[in-house]
């Protein structure tokens, strides 16, 4: 799943949960193809967010596994004290576990 600004909506898009506007009406249910002129609509009704199925658009902040392990290695590659690298290999083993969930979701 992945949120994102309606200006990054394109149709074919799935919808993952319920799109709702600013009043809390749903405008749409979970799992629906959007069209274009649904986001049109959503558009006219100030919706600003739609969270969608499965990493449909990559985000410049957004890395994958090699791109977050490429750059620890480059932050401790100066690093010799011993409680500094046990905290690489903590935030290691985090980005293991946090990218199998991610995997484990559908993403």
């Amino acid at each position: 799943m992945q949120r994102l600004p309606l200006s990054m909506i394109t149709p074919g898009m799935r919808t993952f949960e319920e799109v709702i506007d600013s009043q809390g009406r749903v405008l749409c249910g979970k799992g629906v193809e959007i069209t274009g002129e649904m986001i049109e609509k959503f558009k006219e009704l100030g919706v600003s967010y739609i969270t969608v199925e499965g990493t449909v658009v990559k985000l410049p902040w957004e890395k994958n596994l090699e791109e977050e392990l490429g750059e620890l290695e480059y932050r401790f590659s100066e690093v010799s004290e011993e409680t500094l690298l046990q905290i690489k290999e903590i935030i290691k083993e985090l980005l293991y576990e946090k990218f199998k969930k991610v995997s484990s979701e559908g993403r």
